[in-house]
This record gives structure tokens, sequence and C-alpha cells, in this order.
């Protein structure tokens, strides 16, 4: 088990799912919505952010104070965190550049920026709480 999570682990408490020993999907989908919401937080301190920091820490504490959720399900936050700049090249497809809708009595035009990079970091971020996860889940059996 990593370092990183070895901590997260009670002395003596199970880091897996007693009956299978292997962490749980729904920990995982647990700690996916803990990195969204965390990611949200951090990228949007000005508006909704601290809401998504204190949904966050209110669900690391639940997460935390079950055997399952101190396990390598805890990648999920990379693929959690991995959402928010996929969702940001999907808001910026028709970018880069000026992207201008028209309707019959009016024209509304938006700067966007390139989808690019924020698709590369994201699938990045995703692929790397999966793999994380799938290889925990593969040494745990």
């Amino acid at each position: 088990m990593p370092t990183s999570l070895r901590s997260l682990t009670k002395e003596g408490s199970p880091p897996f799912h007693a009956s299978s020993g292997t962490p749980r999907v729904a920990a995982y989908v647990g700690w996916v919505v803990v990195g969204a919401a965390l990611a949200v937080g951090l990228l949007t301190p000005f508006t909704v952010g601290p809401i998504g920091v204190v949904v966050s820490v209110v669900m690391m504490v639940a997460l935390l104070a079950r055997p399952a959720g101190r396990s390598a399900a805890a990648y999920g936050v990379l693929s959690g965190a991995g959402a928010v700049p996929l969702y940001v090249a999907w808001l910026n497809r028709q970018g880069p550049g000026q992207v201008c809708t028209s309707t019959a009595v009016s024209t509304h035009c938006v700067s966007e920026w390139s989808p690019w990079g924020w698709l590369i970091f994201g699938i990045v971020l995703v692929a790397a709480g999966i793999t994380a996860f799938a290889m925990s889940r593969r040494r745990a059996t």
C-alpha cells in the first residue's frame, strides 16, 4: 500500500472491504464526488467555491469514518478533480476565438478558449485515478 494511503488507515483497521478484500467501488465514487467538489471549490473561490470546499470536507469526514473510505478508493479524488477540466473543455468546445449564436431577433458572441489543454489535463487526471484504483484492486485480489 502506498505511503499516502497508509496514513489514511487507522492502526489495526482493514483498509479494504472485509468480505472481498478489495477496495469498494462505492467508496471510489464517493471520493470522485469529493475531488470534483474540491476542484470546483479551489477554482472558484469568489463564487461557489466556499460551498464546494465545505461539501468536500463534510464528505471527506464521512468517508474517512468508514473503513472502506480509508482505502485505495481515495484515488477517486484524482478522477473527480479531472471531471472539472473536462467540463471546461466541453464548454469551450467551439473555441478558440469568438463564437456567435444567432436567433431571429438577436446575435450573441462570446470569446472561448482552446479546449485542448483542458481536455488533455482532464483525461490525464481521470485516467490516473481509474488506473491507480484498478491496480490497487488487482493487487488486493
